[in-house]
């Protein structure tokens, strides 16, 4: 009897062991029944490695081994049809010339806190919709985002930010990088219940995003918020709804001010709409409108808010203290304040000197701008571009261009610049003049603020100031000192391959001093990479009477004339009307063959390594054809590239072939 017992007890374990596992196998057998496949992961890498070993050897793509799956089920059709429809949504072009972009469907954000670039990037679009090769059906390529501005160091209320795609994806000699590839702007904005925290180390700072979030779709209906910021999508029209969109909460005046800067620098000032337009795109970069702003990470430095800041040195007469009890003065605390963040001492000393003097606040906006008025006139080169610019879409660019170059100059200045330029033309020229013309398709360069001579005495030079500027890429800026004979007694040519580039690299190549008496003619051409290039040119004299004497002159390729011409002005050039009568060559010799990889590199030996040492010695470049890709080989490709204003890898890949197949000398 006792045996039974036990023998039941056992059964009845077993039963209860073995009933979870029953219960599981009719639960696969019927998930079978209905077609749901279920794989291990070895059947799964079984299944896989079956399906390459199947493909033809002859066949030149393989699909990467997660992308193989196993064929669904014949009845399976909605599920194949998803499957497809995903596979093709995965492709992304790795190779080809961009003829045309698609869109953004949002190209404006703003955020709140103090976001990591990286961490800001991470919800910006990961793929760009393009025209490849000609072809009229989109293509998407993977893009990261990078700031043009220093993001790091730099307080701005907005940042440009530029997307970088895979090297072996290059523009058509018809698109420029800064007119026609759909760029982002972030713009800052204060919080509305804005109070200055203490200053954080590195180690307690959260990032807003992380990586293990995610990146969160750019829609405008979507708000991403943490407790540190926030970043949001802009749909706004104007300039205005953007500036007052940004810095509503934190300064109730910013429509007012906006008002009152455009009023007083077309009015007071006389300034054109585009130049005004150029100047209030550098002053919202700097200070977001608002007259009493303090530079960001002082906020935190001294423990007072702006008008916290703005009351004490008031109070104080240029005299303070902080939150902490520090004795500080206005003139020397290094922060940049008011609406062109003015930072060093001497201006601030100015500054103040002059609020005292009238009986104004220092954050007085109407104090500032007289302050801007009169500081303008002393920095000559920016003050004459300023009053020579047209009136137009140009214009504007230029003015804002020049601005930035000359007057703010921020860190990475020229590129900078650029942001600035473009931002102008898309919100303020926009919303000024009523006109949405923008730097795409239209190639404009100009001479700003360059200075020339008049009379000098033998043995005696002058400083070359100011900047060629384009909103294309600058492919030449060329200075020539010309005798009575027509002989070029100086000339130097050189290739930024930048939107702007300063003139005074000419400088030691522009031997005034070394001249004889005589007539001469100073005559300087830039050119862009769309063809457009204007030359300026003014004859002077040299003798051993009378002193060294300069002016400042601004020239565009359009019908400008030059506010510093006493006669009428130089006619402006186009290249189509002023081309050289000697026709220039191309490379007459075959160009190589990028390998597989997509690229020359260090080592690369071989026939095709000879016609790329071949190229660029013909280019001009000390380098021996020996068929191996050593240092004087990478260190010629570097030059190379950055001649062509495109990254210096010292990796010869197709987009270095790409503008080796335009070049002529």
């Amino acid at each position: 009897m006792r045996k039974k017992i036990i023998c039941c007890a056992l059964s009845a374990m077993l039963i209860l062991t073995f009933i979870p596992q029953i219960t599981f196998a009719v639960e696969d057998a019927v998930e079978m029944a209905e077609g749901e496949e279920i794989t291990t992961d070895a059947q799964a890498d079984s299944a896989e490695e079956e399906s390459l070993e199947s493909e033809s050897a002859e066949e030149e793509e393989i699909l990467p081994t997660e992308a193989v799956q196993e064929e669904p089920a014949a009845d399976d059709g909605a599920e194949q049809e998803e499957a497809a429809e995903t596979a093709e949504d995965a492709v992304y072009a790795e190779s080809g010339v961009i003829t045309g972009f698609a869109p953004l469907e949002t190209s404006e954000y703003w955020y709140e806190g103090n976001p990591d670039e990286s961490d800001l990037t991470l919800n910006l679009p990961d793929s760009l919709s393009v025209y490849l090769d000609g072809s009229d059906q989109l293509s998407d390529i993977e893009v990261s985002w990078e700031a043009v501005e220093d993001f790091d160091d730099t307080d701005f209320y907005f940042y440009s930010m530029k997307p970088v795609w895979d090297e072996d994806i290059v523009l058509s000699d018809a698109l420029s990088e800064a007119a026609d590839v759909p760029w982002i702007t972030v713009y800052k904005q204060e919080p509305s219940n804005y109070e200055v925290e203490p200053v954080q180390t590195e180690e307690e700072i959260e990032p807003i995003y992380t990586e293990e979030e995610g990146p969160v779709d750019p829609d405008p209906d979507i708000t991403v918020d943490s407790a540190a910021g926030t970043l949001k999508a802009l749909a706004l029209d104007t300039a205005e709804d953007i500036v007052d969109s940004v810095t509503e909460d934190a300064y109730a005046d910013t429509a007012k001010n906006t008002a009152a800067i455009y009023k007083y620098l077309t009015g007071t000032m006389g300034l054109n709409k585009a130049a005004a337009c150029g100047v209030m795109i550098n002053i919202n970069a700097e200070s977001g409108m608002s007259p009493i702003n303090l530079q960001n990470t002082y906020n935190s430095r001294f423990g007072l808010s702006d008008s916290a800041y703005t009351k004490a040195v008031d109070r104080g007469k240029g005299s303070y203290r902080t939150s902490g009890g520090r004795s500080q003065n206005f003139k020397t605390d290094s922060g940049g304040y008011g609406l062109c963040q003015w930072t060093s001492s001497g201006r601030k000393s100015n500054l103040l000197k002059r609020a005292l003097s009238q009986g104004k606040s220092i954050g007085d906006i109407n104090m500032q701008l007289g302050f801007l008025d009169t500081e303008l006139q002393g920095y000559k080169s920016v003050y004459t571009t300023l009053k020579g610019v047209p009136n137009n879409a140009a214009g504007a660019y230029i003015a804002a261009a020049e601005f930035c170059l000359a007057f703010e100059i921020p860190a990475n200045t020229v590129n900078t610049a650029a942001s600035r330029a473009r931002n102008c033309l898309s919100n303020y020229w926009k919303t000024y003049s009523g006109s949405s013309a923008s730097a795409t398709g239209t190639s404009f360069v100009s001479l700003c603020g360059y200075s020339y001579p008049l009379a000098i005495k033998k043995g005696k030079g002058i400083d070359i100031t100011g900047y060629a500027v384009s909103n294309y890429r600058i492919t030449s800026v060329t200075g020539k000192i010309i005798n009575s004979s027509g002989k070029a007694v100086y000339s130097k040519t050189l290739k930024p391959g930048t939107t702007a580039y300063k003139l005074s690299h000419l400088d030691g190549a522009m031997k005034f001093g070394s001249l004889g008496t005589g007539t001469y003619t100073y005559k300087i051409t830039a050119k862009d990479s769309h063809g457009k290039f204007v030359t300026a040119s003014h004859k002077f004299k040299v003798s051993t009477s009378g002193s060294t004497s300069k002016t400042l002159g601004f020239m565009a390729n359009s019908s400008v004339a030059d506010p510093a011409q006493s006669s009428a002005a130089p006619s402006t050039q186009t290249a189509a009307s002023s081309a050289p009568a000697k026709v220039k060559q191309a490379y007459p010799g075959p160009f190589p063959k990028i390998p597989k990889r997509g690229y020359f590199k260090k080592g690369d030996k071989g026939k095709q390594v000879k016609r790329l040492q071949k190229f660029l010695k013909w280019y001009g470049y000390k380098v021996k054809v020996t068929g191996t890709y050593k240092t004087k080989t990478y260190k010629a490709v570097k030059k190379f590239q950055k001649s062509m204003g495109i990254k210096a890898t010292g990796r010869f890949g197709k987009k270095s072939l790409a503008k080796a197949k335009k070049v002529k000398k």
